[in-house]
């Protein structure tokens, strides 16, 4: 609904979508219901709200959406998105190198830096566990020791399998003993 373009300064101003009228922001507190049924809350937050003069059109945009996403992970008591992306680039490591030591899939890292998904608690211990060096240190140390204890992979032949034992096990079922 908006552009978004740098002056010569490097500051950002943004226009209305419709009107390419500049648009103000104003900061609004937003409360929330977050959660189902009983265990449903009221969360609070101060929100960025822009508005078009000429337009006469207030909206939030992704910034607002990343702050709602934050309070409800302060409410969780978890990482927000951009402490789980923090994490990571202090280690100095790519998203699939992160995803490759910690074993937590790619994608589930990726659904977290993004706000599109809130890990577990369970996740979020590991995570700030991983966020000591020392914890890293010893994730290394130990996924160092799997691999060289770790047995020589499987070789498999391959075989041919006659007619008749393929017109057997079409007909093959399995029997309870007596």
């Amino acid at each position: 609904m908006e552009s978004r373009n740098a002056d010569h300064t490097g500051a950002i101003h943004q226009t209305c979508g419709e009107c390419d009228h500049p648009v103000q922001t104003y900061w609004h507190e937003h409360s929330f219901r977050y959660g189902l049924a009983e265990s449903a809350v009221d969360l609070a937050v101060q929100l960025p709200v822009r508005r078009c003069e000429r337009c006469d059109f207030d909206y939030l945009d992704e910034e607002g959406e990343r702050l709602k996403h934050e309070a409800v992970c302060r409410h969780l008591g978890v990482l927000s998105p951009d402490e789980v992306q923090r994490i990571r680039k202090r280690h100095g490591l790519s998203r699939q190198a992160f995803a490759r030591l910690s074993g937590i899939g790619e994608a589930s890292l990726a659904r977290w830096e993004n706000g599109i998904k809130i890990q577990t608690l369970a996740y979020d211990r590991y995570l700030r566990f991983l966020a000591q060096p020392e914890g890293l240190a010893k994730l290394q140390q130990i996924t160092s020791a799997s691999r060289a204890d770790a047995p020589a992979p499987s070789t498999f032949r391959i075989i041919e399998v006659s007619e008749a034992l393929l017109q057997r096990s079409a007909s093959f079922s399995l029997r309870l003993a007596a």
